[in-house]
């Protein structure tokens, strides 16, 4: 169970406050095409044609355009898509920074959730340390926001 369910289920947090903060996570993203850039995996000139590309298929993500037009290779993507996911903001800060749980009911909450997942024999591999001074930290593995809407349903 994702922690961000786990606290919905535990009425920590409403359906509303969880589908916000993914809403808040995912328009936070930092995006392939910056990522790229970053990587030094494209050019700007690279990217503006896979935007320009893209332009006319709408629907269309950016790393697939990448990948028909041949500016990128799925193994590159790939790496990419894993490097947007590490860096993605954490949900349990953006719920604390939302005002939907206290860094204190965090904490607990965190505690609990990993005793629950022990006692279980599921590993938990992404999990914020409980820092409040902490700014930015490895977030716990969270659904998409359609995986979470599906589960709340």
């Amino acid at each position: 169970m994702q922690f961000g369910l786990y606290l919905r289920k535990k009425g920590v947090v409403t359906a509303e406050q969880l589908v916000d903060a993914l809403d808040e996570q995912h328009r936070n993203l930092i995006s392939i095409g910056q990522l790229a850039i970053e990587e030094g995996v494209l050019s700007a000139r690279d990217v503006f044609a896979v935007l320009r590309s893209q332009r006319g298929l709408p629907g269309e993500r950016f790393g697939e355009v990448a990948l028909a037009i041949g500016v990128l290779r799925k193994h590159t993507l790939d790496r990419l898509l894993a490097l947007q996911w590490a860096r993605k903001p954490p949900l349990e800060e953006v719920l604390v920074r939302q005002g939907a749980i206290s860094r204190a009911r965090l904490d607990e909450e965190l505690a609990a959730y990993r005793r629950e997942m022990e006692r279980r024999g599921a590993v938990v591999t992404r999990c914020i340390a409980p820092a409040p001074h902490r700014n930015t930290a490895p977030a716990t593995n969270q659904p998409d926001e359609a995986e979470a809407l599906a589960m709340l349903a």
